[in-house]
């Protein structure tokens, strides 16, 4: 266990200071650090790939916290959620492989949509940032100057502002011992707090993932993008999506005007359905992206089986709106109809 401060309850009256005197919309958090080689051979900075090895200046990374370090990394990577009963229950489905008739063995299984009554519920979704690591300067034989840095931008005219940047500040606090901010147009940050959505039309899907993502790709990243795009492809949408900002980039796809499905490729262990106005959620930066009602998106993880979760929600959904998919016959019938 580190000794320094785990969290914050409000942001520190040093940064509330800090934000007054910045004159810039985006803000940054980020922090440097005069560590001891002692400590890095200790394997206190372990965790965000700071060893003997790595205190090259010059040399920079950039890591997810693992969801051991504590609550704000364990967050960060797998959201949380509030109860709110103080409102009315909705309907909601769930989706559950049951027996065909009570046998799995014989006749196999099927996966079951199951209305229930349920309260809404505030899903905080995880904020999935970067901790940037730069080793700054080497100030003498045991100790080094080291630049510490959240990916994101924060922009001070969302609503959000002020619980973004005080969750971003427990983060790098929780993991370095150090925080702080400085504003965003300071020349040696080049990040933004948007995303910037390019839309494709439906086509080859080999041509679609060579046009999202160049001729110069690994093959692990351009599997997983041919993974997704064949997965939408079964039923049939109307637009592919690639949303690109900071070190980030989403595939997605668009079914109807209020029904999209994308992940973040950075950090893949989730695909998000959202039934919000595309318009209006294309406008919104990458921290305000999924802070919708709980009844207005699913988030389906990917543990075993997720790809039948999410084909019974899609048909469901598509049912919904009047459209109907035959999944494997590539057919397609439109009606007019609504969620």
């Amino acid at each position: 266990m580190n000794s320094w401060k785990r969290s914050f309850k409000k942001i520190p009256v040093g940064v509330e200071a800090d934000l007054a005197k910045i004159d810039s919309n985006d803000i940054q958090v980020v922090a440097g650090k005069v560590i001891d080689l002692a400590d890095v051979e200790l394997g206190t900075y372990s965790h965000l790939g700071l060893t003997s090895d790595a205190l090259n200046v010059g040399d920079r990374w950039e890591v997810i916290p693992s969801p051991e370090v504590g609550r704000a990394s364990f967050r960060n990577v797998e959201g949380w959620e509030i109860i709110r009963k103080d409102l009315p229950k909705y309907q909601k489905y769930f989706y559950q492989d049951i027996p065909i008739y009570g046998d799995g063995a014989r006749n196999g299984w099927t996966t079951a949509a199951i209305p229930r009554d349920v309260y809404h519920r505030d899903q905080v979704p995880p904020y999935l940032l970067q901790i940037n690591v730069c080793v700054q300067e080497k100030i003498d034989e045991s100790k080094y100057g080291i630049v510490f840095s959240i990916d994101q931008i924060f922009a001070r005219n969302v609503p959000s502002f002020g619980g973004d940047l005080l969750f971003a500040l427990n983060l790098l606090q929780e993991n370095s011992g150090v925080s702080g901010i400085v504003g965003a147009d300071n020349p040696e940050f080049v990040f933004t707090a948007a995303l910037e959505w390019t839309v494709f039309p439906p086509g080859k899907i080999d041509d679609l993932a060579t046009a999202w993502l160049g001729e110069r790709t690994d093959s692990q990243r351009r599997d997983t993008v041919l993974e997704r795009l064949q997965l939408f492809e079964q039923f049939k949408p109307m637009e592919y999506l690639r949303g690109m900002g900071s070190n980030d980039n989403y595939i997605g796809a668009k079914f109807a005007d209020d029904l999209l499905a994308f992940e973040n490729l950075r950090y893949g262990n989730a695909l998000y359905v959202l039934y919000s106005d595309w318009k209006e959620l294309s406008k919104r930066p990458r921290s305000e992206l999924l802070k919708l009602p709980s009844s207005d998106f699913d988030r389906i993880v990917h543990s075993v089986g997720w790809e039948q979760r999410f084909a019974v929600l899609m048909q469901h959904e598509l049912q919904n709106r009047g459209m109907r998919i035959r999944i494997g016959r590539h057919t397609r019938h439109r009606t007019r109809g609504g969620r």
